[in-house]
């Protein structure tokens, strides 16, 4: 098996009998696909990894990869491969094989998509992301659809932003719910969407998904509460007309969040208890994890702070076990605005920044703002 020698002192890399001298940021960056070789890591990934406690731009991981490439040409069983639409990957090389049959196999692409959306509907966004890694071993390619979506729970706002493999139309429906994640300022997502709707710039799936869901809770923290309770006669009607039984316990927890936040106290409480009996037989994760948010959030405003504080801290593990970056940061962000606004507890609410803080770090949300509001303003005004 091929080995490297790593020699941290003066960031020279020895194959065999040839040394390279590297930079130290190639040294790192190679040092770190090589530990972790045969695996995938998005651009956003190798930042986090490489760069921790800085804020470059998006280029510096295209710009390390190539000057390494360059330094290693000659070493021709080490190659870093372009992971088309996720990222980068390191290989030893092995001897050519032929392409996996089963990659024109009808029978296993629907077998591929179909355990997707079982994962998908579960919440197990760790499961989806294992798979989507291992194509090459398994022999499957993944389709446009669940390659944007591995993108968007690890909320890999650059990839949206930079990706010039899916149509920007495509990956215009993500961009705008990940622009919750970049500020506090539910007010400027709120207009970004309900522009978004007067377009044709979403498919009618992703027009109903946003209609019936997503702007909600937006509507909700933007202070339009009752204008997301009057929509909720033509959601309930849209979800029984077009049978979409996915969408019913997200969408009673959502408008669970809405009452909260509307100080209907006594319908909160009751339609908690019919949410706990739905997920008893459904236990998702992503829906568990959100449930338990809001029940916090129900406990804080009753003064029931401790258990309040343990529902909370549940719902973030749950959320954290579920792979779902975007819940995760956009829960506690609505954690921190009803502290502020709802409980004045000064530990709690310093709590819950400090969390935001780490996750604002390790995956550059305010960092990347600046850049998709002027992409999200740009395509608006291109139609």
């Amino acid at each position: 098996m091929l080995e490297l020698l790593f020699n941290t002192t003066n960031y020279t890399v020895t194959h065999g009998s040839d040394r390279q001298e590297l930079l130290a940021k190639e040294f790192a960056l190679l040092q770190f696909l090589f530990e972790n070789r045969n695996r995938t890591f998005t651009r956003g990934q190798l930042l986090d990894h490489v760069w921790p406690l800085e804020y470059p731009v998006d280029r510096t991981v295209d710009d390390h990869i190539y000057r390494l490439r360059k330094k290693l040409k000659h070493w021709e069983s080490i190659e870093i491969h372009t992971i088309r639409g996720y990222g980068y990957s390191l290989t030893i090389q092995e001897p050519k094989q032929f392409k996996n049959p089963s990659m024109n196999d009808n029978d296993m692409k629907e077998t591929i998509v179909n355990l997707f959306k079982k994962y998908h509907r579960f919440g197990q966004g760790k499961s989806m992301i294992a798979l989507a890694t291992q194509q090459d071993v398994l022999g499957f390619e993944l389709n446009p659809y669940y390659l944007m979506y591995i993108h968007f729970i690890q909320g890999d706002i650059s990839w949206f932003i930079h990706s010039s493999d899916i149509p920007m139309q495509e990956r215009f429906y993500w961009m705008l719910i990940l622009h919750r994640l970049t500020t506090s300022d539910a007010v400027r997502t709120l207009d970004f969407c309900e522009r978004a709707l007067k377009t044709n710039l979403l498919s009618s799936e992703q027009h109903r998904e946003m209609t019936v869901l997503n702007i909600m809770e937006v509507y909700a923290d933007a202070g339009r509460e009752i204008d997301a309770i009057k929509q909720f006669k033509h959601t309930r009607k849209t979800v029984n007309e077009q049978q979409l039984v996915g969408f019913i316990i997200p969408i009673e927890i959502m408008e669970v969040y809405v009452l909260l936040l509307a100080g209907q106290f006594s319908e909160v409480e009751k339609r908690l208890v019919g949410l706990e009996e739905m997920l008893q037989s459904s236990p998702y994760l992503r829906e568990v994890g959100r449930y338990q948010i809001v029940k916090g959030l129900w406990l804080l405003s009753c003064g029931k702070r401790e258990d309040a504080i343990i529902l909370l801290d549940e719902g973030i593990e749950v959320l954290k076990m579920s792979l779902h970056t975007p819940q995760l940061v956009i829960s506690i962000q609505q954690i921190i605005v009803y502290v502020e606004q709802h409980v004045q507890d000064a530990v709690l609410l310093n709590k819950f920044k400090t969390m935001f803080e780490s996750l604002d770090k390790q995956y550059r949300l305010t960092t990347h703002k600046k850049e998709l509001e002027h992409l999200i303003e740009s395509t608006l005004l291109s139609v």
